[in-house]
């Protein structure tokens, strides 16, 4: 007995059916054959540099950094000043030289402009030509020079009468540092009838011995008060003596 067949499935009109999915494409699509042409237009500008990019900002010299460390951060400059090794020259060259010359050439440029100078004796203007006021900021020059030096030695005697030590670096180092105010109040002589006003900045000289001498003199606290006090006698009559040699000669 014949086992009976399945019929065939009836054929779709059209022809015979696809045998299995239809194959993928062979590869990818082949790019166009040469480059694409540029569109028409003027030419890509070259990138700019920004022009709010901040500059970097200048350094101070060196002296006129000190300068404005030792009014804005006094205790924490003369910390370092006192710690540091040096001698004589290096405070002179580094930072007398051109701290001291700011009240000299400021009275010099005011005398040839105005024809006239302050003083500090009589609180007013003394008449000059330029001759006599080119040759007063010479000797302004120099006399302070000397001066923060005979100031240096006032101190370094001070301190060894009060228990401190006798060091003239150290000295020296609070007469020049510690006069900070002193010689930057001498641009007020630039303009001859207010130079007088110069001595009310320059007072703030007092407050600065007062914070170095402890660190530079190694002097007890408790007579940290009669040594400041006797140092700032000392630098008044320095200053005094200058400005009596100085009109001297401009009266002259």
């Amino acid at each position: 007995m014949r086992t009976p067949q399945p019929p065939n499935p009836p054929r779709p009109p059209g022809g015979t059916p696809p045998r299995g999915p239809t194959p993928p494409p062979r590869g990818p699509t082949p790019p166009p054959r040469g480059p694409t042409s540029p569109k028409a237009g003027p030419p890509p500008r070259p990138p700019t540099k920004p022009t709010a990019k901040l500059r970097a900002a200048r350094k101070l010299p060196g002296w006129l950094a000190r300068a404005q460390r030792l009014l804005l951060q006094p205790a924490q400059e003369w910390a370092t000043i006192a710690g540091e090794f040096t001698n004589a020259g290096p405070i002179y060259l580094r930072y007398l030289v051109p701290m001291a010359a700011i009240g000299p050439v400021a009275a010099t440029i005011g005398g040839v402009v105005f024809g006239e100078r302050g003083s500090l004796l009589t609180f007013g203007t003394i008449p000059m030509n330029a001759g006599t006021a080119v040759q007063a900021g010479v000797l302004e020059y120099v006399l302070n020079l000397v001066g923060v030096y005979a100031l240096a030695v006032a101190i370094d005697v001070i301190g060894g009468s009060v228990g401190g030590q006798r060091n003239r670096v150290q000295a020296l180092k609070v007469a020049a540092y510690g006069s900070t105010p002193y010689w930057l109040a001498g641009a007020f002589a630039l303009f001859p009838r207010i130079e007088p006003l110069a001595m009310l900045v320059g007072l703030y000289s007092v407050r600065l011995f007062a914070l170095g001498l402890a660190p530079c003199m190694k002097v007890a606290r408790d007579k940290t008060a009669a040594f400041t006090l006797l140092t700032s006698i000392a630098a008044a009559l320095v200053v005094l003596v200058i400005t009596a040699i100085i009109t001297r000669l401009v009266v002259a």
